[in-house]
């Protein structure tokens, strides 16, 4: 990523709350294999810190150095220690292979970093996706279709491992937004 981007991450994130988990995520928290836990593009760490509170520790990788600074403001106000900040530019993935018991990607779409994410799960490990799906170009925000998933596409892009659940589906927020997403839990095989 370039230092423009990292500008525009750090401007999103700025002066935000760390906000509330997605409700697949917390629906599917029990599903995740205990241990040590990757949060891709973590942002503020609404996810990461949900994982901590659960007992997981936990390395949330952001390109924004503001998004993290964030989480770790959180996670001293909560007293946990147990969330390790890490920036990280996911085109040159940063993390060796069977580093990780659980994986955890929302809204974050890039094709490319699958493959590598897998890897980066122990043999059992889980991996637990959620983001926006091509529909979403129609109601609202992101439009771009680099950043959309296809119908069934993640399942492809899981295709290697033993899927556990998965979903596409409308999700309406408390607050009545919506959003078109997918959701998928699968655990890597040997």
């Amino acid at each position: 990523m370039s230092t423009q981007e990292r500008i525009q991450w750090d401007r999103k994130h700025a002066g935000k709350e760390v906000g509330a988990p997605e409700p697949f995520f917390l629906a599917m928290l029990p599903l995740l294999r205990p241990g040590l836990a990757l949060d891709v593009a973590a942002g503020r760490g609404r996810h990461a810190l949900a994982m901590a509170r659960a007992g997981f520790r936990v390395v949330a990788a952001d390109f924004s150095r503001v998004g993290l600074a964030t989480l770790r403001g959180a996670a001293a106000d909560a007293g946990m220690s147990t969330i390790w900040s890490v920036v990280a530019d996911f085109d040159n993935f940063p993390f060796r292979a069977g580093s990780f018991d659980s994986a955890v990607n929302i809204n974050f779409l890039d094709r490319n970093v699958f493959p590598e994410l897998i890897r980066s799960l122990r043999v059992g490990g889980v991996l637990l996706v959620d983001t926006f799906l091509i529909d979403q170009a129609e109601i609202g925000h992101l439009r771009n279709p680099q950043f959309l998933l296809g119908h069934y596409e993640l399942r492809g892009l899981l295709a290697e491992m033993e899927l556990l659940r998965y979903c596409e589906r409308l999700e309406v927020y408390p607050d009545g937004s919506r959003a078109w997403r997918a959701g998928a839990v699968a655990r890597r095989r040997a």
